[in-house]
């Protein structure tokens, strides 16, 4: 629970006097009261939320801007709280995601406690508001009572505020990474164990389904993490949704790469340095992540997840999450600074992202684009293909299966030529319980309600905006809706006639596309001249 330090000693003196808080030895603890759980049928995204009495809160001076702890079994679980008059005192309202995540049942009596953090997390957060540099104890104590969810959301937000004010120090990275991957699970598997990871923010650049089944079919351990969409429409989690279930457990992966070589586990499921997880949450509202909690949450799974040979992309471009070479350069040194301080042989591969890569947006349709480069489909997106392959070989030569890097991109090439890369992804659907390991890329199902964008002028395609294409196929209610896309018909350098048709968008909702011709109406993602 969050309170000021000066109310505290107060609130707790007048709950004492009036025998409604008592101390337990045993979990050495405030208890306030006790309640009931009882499952409501809500869901909160990812959050855990506890709905409370909104009288019986006010009693014991909780509010709806607090945490509290509840107690089972002498174990401490810590929730947000939501209050209501529709739920009854001496009971608790649990939303979907709370019951998912912690082992309550409905009619289940909990103890209902303060939250007890660490008094060291907030003063280091004071001291990197106010510039300072802070040691590896005070970010240990950050890093727990993130993790243990005792932070408050306004504290998080502020600490990771911190991120866009100051210059970030090595030295903070790298105790921030390790605090982090150690924070839970830790995983071991023998031999090269690799990893792609993009830093996200460019739509249309699927690669990582591409990547991973073909380096498995070369007999390299590839266990992939990753998270679903903060910035861009469709993230990796989106797209391997379309096919295969992604919320797997360790024992799942564990079982996944020793069978197959790799998995595609969606690393929110997973107690895999979680305390970047609620930063992801904190961040993900308003679209945009801080550089340098990026490289320490990319970096501490990789090291979790036992990765000793990792390539980092990064793609630069205007509208992109990085604009500039001389940004892209700095953020690949702290990569292998932080990469090597963990043991982890780690390159950085700047790429170009002056335009999305192939032409759709939004899961399904990147998912298309996916088996159509598995299948050798004639109507492949040849510049994803060039992009997968690129990353695959830089990566064979990392791993030291191929010295020379034309040798490495000839191996991938004929990885995919000979379908090897789609049976391997095909066992891993399989594997994953997805519903059709046999299914091609012409029978995924779209949205049916569409509308054409056309161009006011005419001319040459001078630039995309990614950023407002982005935008738009949010409108569309992307990655929600995994069936909302958005089809480019021309891209930088195609000519362009007046009224010619330059993109169109679906989706399943009639309304969500009238708000996007809307929007469109006062400007569009595109630079004719």
């Amino acid at each position: 629970m969050f309170l000021y330090e000066e109310n505290l000693d107060d609130v707790l003196k007048k709950l004492l006097v009036n025998n409604i808080i008592y101390f337990n030895i045993k979990t050495k603890m405030m208890e306030v009261f006790n309640a009931k759980i009882v499952e409501a049928d809500i869901s909160n995204w990812d959050w855990l939320l506890a709905i409370l009495n909104d009288e019986q809160a006010a009693q014991f001076w909780i509010t709806a801007c607090d945490k509290i702890s509840l107690i089972r079994r002498w174990e401490e679980y810590v929730v947000d709280v939501a209050l209501s008059s529709q739920v009854k005192p001496w009971e608790i309202g649990a939303t979907k995601e709370l019951l998912k995540a912690y082992p309550f049942q409905g009619w289940d009596r909990v103890l209902i406690s303060f939250v007890k953090s660490n008094p060291l997390s907030i003063q280091a957060i004071r001291k990197k508001l106010l510039g300072k540099k802070i040691n590896k104890e005070e970010i240990e104590a950050i890093v727990e009572d993130i993790q243990n969810n005792k932070l408050s959301d306004l504290a998080l937000a502020y600490y990771t505020a911190t991120s866009f004010f100051y210059k970030a120090d090595i030295d903070e990275l790298v105790y921030t990474t390790k605090a982090t991957a150690y924070t839970w699970d830790m995983y071991r598997f023998p031999g090269i164990v690799a990893s792609k990871y993009c830093i996200g923010g460019v739509s249309w650049n699927e690669t990582t389904m591409i990547v991973v089944p073909l380096l498995a079919s070369l007999g390299i351990t590839v266990p992939k993490t990753f998270s679903r969409s903060i910035t861009s429409p469709a993230a990796t989690g989106e797209c391997v949704d379309v096919l295969m279930q992604s919320e797997l457990k360790k024992a799942d992966i564990v079982r996944l790469v020793e069978e197959h070589g790799c998995c595609l586990a969606w690393n929110g499921n997973l107690n895999l340095a979680p305390a970047n997880d609620r930063i992801i949450k904190v961040s993900a509202p308003i679209g945009i992540e801080p550089y340098a909690r990026m490289i320490s949450s990319i970096m501490a799974k990789n090291y979790a997840m036992w990765v000793s040979h990792c390539l980092i992309d990064i793609p630069v471009g205007p509208t992109a999450k990085v604009t500039n070479q001389k940004d892209a350069k700095k953020m690949a040194k702290r990569f292998k600074t932080i990469g090597n301080a963990l043991g982890v042989k780690t390159e950085v591969t700047i790429t170009k992202a002056e335009q999305p890569i192939g032409n759709w947006v939004g899961a399904v349709l990147q998912v298309r684009e996916v088996l159509r480069i598995l299948q050798q489909h004639p109507e492949r997106a040849m510049d994803l293909e060039e992009k997968a392959l690129n990353l695959a070989a830089q990566l064979l030569v990392l791993c030291w299966v191929s010295k020379l890097y034309m040798t490495a991109y000839k191996l991938a090439k004929q990885q995919l030529v000979s379908g090897k890369a789609m049976e391997k992804l095909r066992n891993l659907i399989k594997a994953q319980n997805g519903k059709n390991p046999d299914i091609g890329s012409e029978e995924l199902q779209l949205a049916e309600n569409t509308f054409e964008v056309r161009s006011p002028v005419s001319g040459k395609v001078k630039a995309i905006d990614m950023k407002h294409l982005n935008t738009v196929a949010r409108m569309l209610w992307a990655p929600s809706d995994a069936t909302a896309w958005v089809y480019l018909c021309k891209k930088l350098g195609d000519k362009v006639k007046e009224w010619e048709v330059i993109m169109v968008c679906y989706a399943y909702s009639e309304s969500k596309l009238e708000m996007t011709k809307e929007y469109l109406n006062s400007g569009l993602p595109y630079e004719i001249k």
